[in-house]
């Protein structure tokens, strides 16, 4: 009898957890940032890129000292990317230029991409959706719906395990999937010895620290003055970055404000008019990015940004430009 009350405690105990598990999205997502952070694996994910699909293997270290991750092209040039904590280093081959301003390997999945989401996630509604098997791996799957129609959705499946993050979809109001990344294939390690962490490719490379440079380009944006004026924002975007810079081409300068709200970025762009050339007027499409360009006081201005088209549209019309006296 004692037995069975035994299995019986057991069993209630173990239903109350998967119930809580599965009521409590907000702790999921958390715990998918600190297991993307916290766990040694190996894998491969895939992206699409242009006509193309990406293929990253991914060898991910947590120990006392902090993180070390390893991010290795397998097609096109073999490009490599080194973090360790906050110092990334990436690798070109020679004869091939490495951009300080270059978009990461993988888009910063999974660990990134999932500290940005909890940064923003007050803009977001999360609920869980079904179960699917996901590189082998049983996923539970969490819907993150944004809070208006001003930014995308995401789809994400997490490993029901280890809490990894296994496959992340981007997708606009009609649940059409603008991006996806998904590990093809993914196993955790016990250990991971330093010669899994060190680069194979010789040739260009380029370091910088993300923290300090987020804490750099921000202390710059709230210390620029600016001319521009931008009355209308989504709910939640900030300035994080403002830049000028000179345009090669035909010695213009361009400044260029970058607003976030922790997971989504949007560029603005305003260059003064100096000769006819080709410019957008108007919305252009491209997978999930949207622009749309516009005139203002002798300015080409054009906004950029992984957000829907009427989003960039409606900034662009609540700029006003002011004269320096």
């Amino acid at each position: 009898m004692r037995f069975l009350l035994h299995v019986f405690l057991n069993c209630s105990l173990l239903v109350m957890s998967l119930t809580a598990y599965a009521e409590d999205p907000t702790t999921l997502l958390q715990r998918m940032g600190d297991a993307a952070k916290q766990l040694n694996y190996e894998g491969v994910f895939s992206y699409p890129s242009g006509n193309k699909t990406q293929s990253i293997r991914i060898i991910h270290r947590a120990d006392a000292q902090g993180e070390v991750e390893r991010l290795i092209s397998l097609n096109g040039v073999a490009r490599e990317v080194i973090r360790n904590n906050e110092i990334m280093t990436c690798i070109y081959p020679e004869g091939n230029s490495v951009q300080p301003n270059h978009r990461p390997l993988g888009l910063g999945f999974p660990s990134d991409f999932l500290n940005r989401l909890n940064q923003a996630s007050a803009y977001y509604q999360l609920s869980l959706g079904e179960e699917d098997r996901i590189a082998g791996h049983s996923a539970q799957e969490l819907n993150v719906k944004p809070i208006d129609n001003y930014r995308y959705g995401y789809h994400l499946w997490v490993d029901k395990v280890t809490d990894l993050l296994l496959q992340s979809e981007l997708v606009d109001e009609q649940n059409n999937i603008l991006e996806s990344v998904a590990f093809s294939s993914v196993e955790m390690r016990h250990d991971i010895p330093d010669a899994l962490l060190q680069t194979q490719v010789q040739g260009n490379q380029m370091t910088w620290n993300r923290a300090e440079h987020v804490m750099t380009t921000k202390t710059k944006a709230n210390k620029a003055h600016s001319a521009w004026r931008i009355d209308w924002l989504p709910e939640g975007f900030v300035l994080v970055a403002q830049q000028n810079r000179l345009k090669a081409k035909n010695g213009a300068f361009i400044e260029q404000h970058v607003y976030s709200d922790g997971l989504n970025s949007i560029s603005i762009f305003m260059e003064k008019i100096r000769a006819q050339h080709n410019h957008l007027h108007g919305g252009s499409k491209m997978g999930a990015t949207n622009a749309f360009g516009t005139i203002i006081n002798r300015h080409f201005v054009t906004i950029v940004g992984e957000v829907p088209e009427r989003t960039v549209e409606k900034i662009g019309n609540s700029i006003q430009y002011f004269e320096h006296e």
